[in-house]
């Protein structure tokens, strides 16, 4: 592995010298995508360890079908693929309610919202912004799954709409067609937010 971080590989150079036997390199892909996934899966599942938990099994799932892998298409599609169909895998096998966004504290007392990062703000704009971002949130996780997931794959994980179709396994219209009434849903319920 110390020859692939030596110099920056593309994630198809990455796939090549894991299935050539380095098998440690696959790291360098989990580095690469662990945020972006768990991040991806938080928000579809929004239960923190949860979303973790399903991370790992991805990777798990992605490093046991590497060699199956197209190099003909981006690696970054073909994993969300994966992800996208295990997490709603897990969803269907769990039929839970749904619930908000929340982690348990350190103490076992309680759970809290996750906190949004500050970037130089004032408490007062940072206060309005958390407020605003906890609206969206509620607007987003309002949304029916099919749309939850496709403005998740959008407007978190910046993904194009090419990607998300063969993420979701959707034709790209209809892709198309769910984000536009996605947004207009999220205005309906967001238009008193400034």
């Amino acid at each position: 592995m110390a020859s692939v971080q030596q110099k920056i590989l593309t994630d198809t150079e990455v796939i090549r010298t894991v299935l050539d036997g380095d098998q440690e390199a696959f790291a360098v892909i989990v580095e690469r995508y662990q945020k972006g996934l768990a991040n991806y899966i938080f928000h579809m599942v929004r239960h923190y360890e949860e979303s973790l938990e399903l991370t790992q099994e991805v990777f798990l799932k992605a490093y046991a079908n590497l060699s199956s892998f197209d190099s003909a298409y981006k690696f970054s599609t073909w994993l969300y693929k994966i992800a996208s169909n295990h997490t709603i895998d897990h969803m269907r096998k769990q039929r839970a309610p749904e619930s908000p966004i929340e982690v348990p504290d350190d103490e076992g007392g309680g759970t809290y919202e996750l906190p949004l990062e500050s970037h130089g703000q004032s408490p007062h704009e940072s206060l309005a912004m958390k407020d605003m971002m906890g609206r969206i949130r509620e607007a987003v996780e309002e949304l029916p799954s099919s749309y939850r997931e496709l403005v998740i794959l959008r407007h978190f994980n910046f993904r194009s709409y090419e990607e998300m179709a063969k993420i979701t396994g959707l034709p790209l219209g209809t892709v198309k067609n769910r984000i536009f009434r996605a947004r207009q849903m999220l205005m309906e319920r967001l238009k008193d937010v400034r």
